[in-house]
């Protein structure tokens, strides 16, 4: 399955990786690294079902790295888009501003 990336996914992502390689281990690191392989490989297989954000919405999201980081994203028929990478205490304005 395609994945699609906002250009909000990829600046939040390299937020977290720029403050994980400052604050976090190694260990730690590839424990996050893992679980976002984990997740986008995820897709391929139709295995596993994520949580929506809210009944009134298709907005999904998924739990990275320990429950660290949440990960929001819209899953369609034919790809997936990545909404927007999330530190679990993290300013929720943010997610606030994604779903208008």
């Amino acid at each position: 399955m395609k994945i699609i990336y906002s250009l909000n996914a990829l600046e939040s992502l390299q937020e977290i990786v720029d403050f994980l390689n400052y604050h976090w281990t190694i260990k730690e690191l590839n424990v996050f690294k893992t679980d976002l392989e984990k997740f986008l490989n995820s897709f391929d297989n139709h295995i596993i079902s994520y949580p929506k954000l809210n009944p009134d919405s298709d907005l999904k999201f998924a739990f990275l790295g320990k429950k660290q980081v949440k990960v929001y994203f819209d899953q369609h028929s034919d790809f997936v888009e990545i909404l927007l990478f999330l530190p679990s205490k993290g300013n929720p304005k943010t997610l606030e501003n994604l779903l208008k």
